[in-house]
């Protein structure tokens, strides 16, 4: 039952009034005299943050309305409550639309009234009061206001503390800067200095003299402004009227007519001294950095020429054996992919594939350590796990005495030159090797044909042999003219253009199984020849099952900013010698076309700035996994945008 609304509203006032309660003692209270007159069981205080309600102050026995409990603000009476002006009040909570039904199924009051706390404009929590029962009638208004008195009391008291917590910091910190410039004053080369609210100049330390010509008895009871260049004039005075809005200045650089002649560049460094809450003086160092001005000059110019270069570069510190990256313009960071933020600190052997192994380490530290100038054709991996094919020209930099203390790299991407120089590598071992020895086998059966019971035999050799010199002649000019093809990056939807190849693979192979499923709402950024390229994986799996009823599944997920494709067969697994000339990216022998069509895919897939691996399948699965990792594109990004260089054949 209510109690006198005016007696407890006067009581309330009181308590917060009470310099002798802090801030939680007031609350507590508050919370106990109000739940009384509301006559209700439960009142607490939250902080609302984050998507979450936290209890910070409590009354009553309830288990989850306990200081330190917490629940997510979609299942808490508070969320209709922060959304109000007033106050949110409910007879009956599991009747009430207000009430969410997870908050009653977790906290089952059956009444509940609340209103939101605000500190310095903004929402801090909710003071909230409830029982387990529902009330026969309606809160009234007047205990509406209440509860709204309680919150708006809590909120001037928390405003209040979080002022009273500044000031307190501000005199303390002047205290301590009070200390600090009596210690430092006049032994440091620097100028410190103080003004008054005018400006005038009311004290300066003897470096004055040294720095500006001017001592300090001639600077004290002047303003700055007199000293002033009429360039740095505009941003100095606006600086200083920074100052008097309780801003501190840093690092604002200005020109200070010295007395006999000529100006100086002055560092200016300030803030308001207060004294009871009231700026009483500005307190600064300005420090001569005349000639750090010109020096930064010079290093801006070199360092912009730098940066705009097309060419990586980087620099390392030549005392780390692990050669960390010190510096790296814009163009290494486009080239790998990193920001510069994830370049700097690591070694240059982050960046090597996993192809470039110990050993080619250890050969590139050896080199370097001899101080001489060197070049490196390194695989080298960018941030979406692409490869390409850097050539690395690394200088030694030496000190006055002689010392090597830094390398610069020059770094230049040559994947378009070293593809071409693998596609010309593979023809020619095709023509040397395959015709070769293809050759030998039809001319030594072609002996036999004289010879009545070798003869159909001899045929048979010669016709299989001439059939796979024909199928592999036909891979290398298919090979080369998606060589000699323009790339042609287009949006490609992955159900269309895998459902064309489940079409293509039924007809040829009508008791193998091809499924299919797509696990991504964005399209593919590639060339229309991606489709010869899949095609090509599942072909492959179906030819070298060892039943004519294969299992293929091609799924399509997300990874990151590329589309990962992934075709598991069920098969026997591909050979040792297979994987490894993925792996490896040459081949040892070329007897068979299933090496060809892997060359196929890798050519098409990383000509888009894709990826190819394929390794048998995972644990004790049967089969082959081929893994296509292709550039991804959304609605709304053009194809401009998404489209991504040429990346290496293999990793």
């Amino acid at each position: 039952m209510a109690r006198d609304s005016t007696s407890i509203r006067e009581r309330i006032y009181a308590t917060f009034a009470d310099d002798e309660l802090d801030f939680e003692a007031s609350v507590q209270t508050a919370l106990e005299f109000t739940a009384d007159s509301l006559g209700v069981e439960y009142g607490f205080l939250t902080r609302i943050g984050d998507g979450e309600q936290r209890i910070l102050q409590a009354i009553g026995s309830h288990e989850l309305l306990q200081p330190g409990e917490s629940c997510p603000l979609e299942q808490a009476y508070c969320r209709r409550t922060i959304q109000l002006s007033g106050t949110l009040s409910v007879q009956d909570a599991a009747a009430s639309p207000a009430i969410p039904s997870e908050a009653f199924d977790t906290f089952e009051l059956g009444c509940y009234i609340g209103t939101k706390v605000v500190v310095d404009d903004e929402v801090y929590g909710t003071v909230c009061f409830g029982d387990s029962t529902t009330r026969n009638e309606s809160f009234s208004e007047s205990e509406g206001l209440l509860v709204e008195l309680v919150g708006q009391l809590i909120s001037q008291a928390l405003e209040r503390r979080a002022y009273q917590r500044t000031l307190a910091d501000q005199n303390r910190r002047l205290e301590t800067e009070r200390k600090t410039f009596e210690e430092i004053t006049e032994t440091t080369f620097d100028v410190i200095y103080r003004t008054d609210s005018h400006g005038v100049f009311t004290y300066a330390s003897s470096s004055a003299e040294r720095i500006t010509g001017y001592t300090r008895e001639e600077l004290v009871g002047t303003s700055f402004i007199n000293y002033t260049c009429e360039s740095s004039l505009p941003r100095t005075i606006a600086a200083f009227d920074q100052l008097l809005d309780g801003d501190p200045v840093e690092h604002l650089e200005i020109e200070f007519e010295r007395k006999i002649e000529g100006t100086v560049r002055l560092e200016i460094n300030a803030r308001p001294v207060y004294s009871e809450g009231e700026i009483q003086l500005i307190q600064g160092v300005a420090r001569d950095i005349t000639k750090r001005v010109e020096q930064e000059r010079e290093l801006r110019l070199q360092h912009r020429a730098l940066e705009d270069t097309a060419v990586g570069i980087t620099i390392a510190e030549a005392a780390d054996p692990a050669f960390v990256i010190t510096y790296a313009n814009e163009a290494f960071e486009a080239l790998t992919g990193y920001s510069r933020d994830e370049i700097l600190g690591h070694p240059y052997r982050t960046f090597f594939a996993e192809s470039v192994g110990p050993v080619d380490i250890a050969d590139i530290s050896e080199v370097l350590a001899t101080g001489d100038s060197s070049v490196f054709d390194l695989l080298v991996t960018r941030r979406d796990e692409t490869p390409l094919w850097c050539r690395t020209s690394i200088s030694p930099v030496s000190d006055e005495s002689g010392e090597v203390t830094h390398y610069v790299g020059f770094h230049e991407n040559v994947t378009e030159e070293k593809r071409t120089v693998r596609l010309v590598e593979l023809l020619n071992r095709v023509l040397r090797h395959n015709l070769r020895n293809s050759m030998n086998v039809i001319l030594g059966n072609a002996d036999l044909l004289d010879d009545p019971e070798m003869a159909s035999v001899a045929v048979s050799r010669i016709r299989e042999r001439s059939h796979d010199l024909v199928q592999l002649s036909e891979r290398a000019r298919e090979l080369k003219r998606y060589a000699h093809r323009e790339r042609d990056p287009c949006r490609l939807d992955p159900e269309t253009l895998l459902t064309r190849i489940v079409e293509e693979h039924a007809q040829s192979s009508p008791h193998a199984t091809v499924t299919i499923d797509v696990q991504s709402d964005r399209s593919i950024c590639a060339g229309s020849e991606l489709g010869r390229a899949l095609s090509e994986l599942v072909t492959n799996a179906i030819s070298h099952h060892p039943t004519d009823s294969a299992h293929v599944s091609i799924s399509v997920t997300d990874a990151g900013d590329q589309i990962r494709i992934e075709v598991l067969d069920n098969g026997d697994g591909i050979s040792p010698s297979e994987t490894s000339f993925v792996r490896m990216g040459h081949e040892t022998e070329l007897d068979h076309g299933s090496s060809m069509g892997l060359w196929l895919v890798n050519w098409i897939v990383t000509r888009y700035g894709g990826s190819f691996q394929i390794e048998p399948a995972d644990g004790d699965q049967l089969g082959t996994r081929a893994t296509v990792l292709v550039p991804a594109i959304d609605a709304e990004t053009s194809i401009e945008a998404a489209a991504k260089p040429s990346t290496a054949l293999f990793w």
